[in-house]
């Protein structure tokens, strides 16, 4: 699965859209691109204690997933193992949250 990512024309900065302006040199010229959805864990941690709809998920996985490229993204691990350098790529996009696996 692929994620869109937005790219300044000007500064060449990476972004998840919806952005408006470039984060890093304010450039209105931002142009969208596919991006394979592959990176790896760059940090992670397991969450233990929640509430609301998360609580039957508990213990889950979440992740800052470097994307090829250097764009970092928050996401959700699928599965209960994780390691820094870990290879993962995007299964799916639900309710704008990422799962990797």
């Amino acid at each position: 699965m692929e994620i869109t990512v937005v790219v300044c024309k000007e500064c060449g900065h990476q972004a998840i859209p919806p952005k408006y302006g470039c984060p890093k040199c304010s450039s209105a010229h931002l142009v969208e691109k596919k991006h394979s959805g592959e990176g790896s864990i760059y940090s992670y941690t397991t969450i233990r204690v929640a509430t609301g709809k998360y609580a039957s998920q508990l213990p889950y996985i979440v992740a800052l997933v470097e994307l090829d490229g250097g764009l970092r993204v928050t996401a959700r691990l699928e599965g209960d193992q994780a390691s820094i350098s870990q290879s993962v790529k995007l299964n799916r996009i639900e309710e704008s949250i990422y799962w990797f696996g």
